[in-house]
């Protein structure tokens, strides 16, 4: 064989390799979202959990490092911790990580994921979200209780690897990484707690010295809720283990009875509805008991 088929033998097969080495890196791309969670206004605190998912099968990879950037406004939300860790945290990933920076108009934290998998191993991200980490924030010092959250595509920049095998030396236990193509950045702004709805319901036609039920019912399940009655018609705090309660009234005279206040943990709520009871003025007799006293109609024959 002579030089020049050598040459142009060699040529080939590293050409082949090459290609075939390309073939066999994966690509990906990913979208991110944050999700609101429970607000707790007694403890002035709120969660929030951030999400990923492939923007498409094709695209699904298996999570390699990554960096999900965060900023919020200082006056509104402060001193971020873990309340959960998904499922790129532990067995073939390091403990997840949190690095803070507090600032005086905005902070920022970044949510840090190490892949220590070998031979590309590590939990995909597929076309289902799945939960990054859910945050627990301070709210104390807000004053309106809303607050915006962001998840930053620049300065400072979310990056998210894949992991998988290196083509080039199958026997090579390390995973090599590689950025993966970002998608939409789903932020939250103006998220504000959800405060209690409550709906007054009953009444009806008593006699006097009778009573009368008036009904409050939760409208949104959103508890405690303590709720104020007008025309001294009562108090009650609805709750998760009772979201209906009854309040049995004897007014002396007809009275129409409506929300006067509804308030939980957050604030002040909404009441709608109202219970109107007519009372009869005229006593029954006590002889004749509606139960057994039938009205005669009489009409003269000639």
């Amino acid at each position: 064989m002579n030089k020049f088929l050598i040459q142009s033998f060699f040529v080939f097969v590293s050409l082949v390799f090459s290609i075939s080495a390309q073939a066999q890196t994966p690509t990906g791309r990913y979208e991110v979202r944050l999700v609101p969670g429970a607000y707790n206004c007694a403890k002035d605190s709120v969660v929030v959990c951030v999400e990923i998912r492939a923007t498409s099968a094709d695209s699904a990879f298996v999570m390699g490092n990554a960096n999900f950037q965060l900023t919020y406004p200082s006056n509104q939300l402060s001193s971020p911790v873990f309340r959960s860790r998904g499922i790129y945290s532990g067995g073939d990933y390091s403990l997840m990580g949190l690095t803070k920076t507090q600032g005086t108009t905005t902070s920022a934290l970044s949510i840090n994921v190490v892949n220590n998998g070998v031979n590309g191993a590590g939990q995909m991200v597929d076309v289902n979200w799945r939960t990054v980490a859910c945050l627990a924030f301070s709210t104390t010092g807000n004053t309106s209780k809303c607050y915006g959250l962001t998840i930053s595509a620049t300065n400072p920049t979310t990056v998210v690897t894949m992991a998988y095998p290196n083509p080039n030396d199958p026997q090579n236990e390390l995973s090599l990484t590689k950025e993966v193509s970002q998608g939409a950045l789903t932020s939250l702004s103006n998220q504000c707690p959800v405060n209690p709805s409550v709906v007054l319901s009953g009444g009806g036609t008593i006699n006097s010295g009778g009573n009368a039920n008036l009904v409050m019912t939760s409208q949104n399940n959103v508890f405690p809720a303590t709720v104020v009655l007008s025309s001294n018609g009562g108090t009650a705090t609805l709750t998760a283990m009772e979201p209906s309660k009854t309040l049995t009234v004897s007014p002396p005279q007809t009275t129409n009875y409506t929300i006067q206040s509804v308030t939980g943990e957050c604030g002040a709520g909404t009441g709608t509805g109202s219970a109107n009871i007519i009372v009869n003025d005229t006593p029954p007799d006590p002889n004749c008991p509606p139960s057994k006293c039938i009205p005669l109609t009489l009409r003269i024959l000639k």
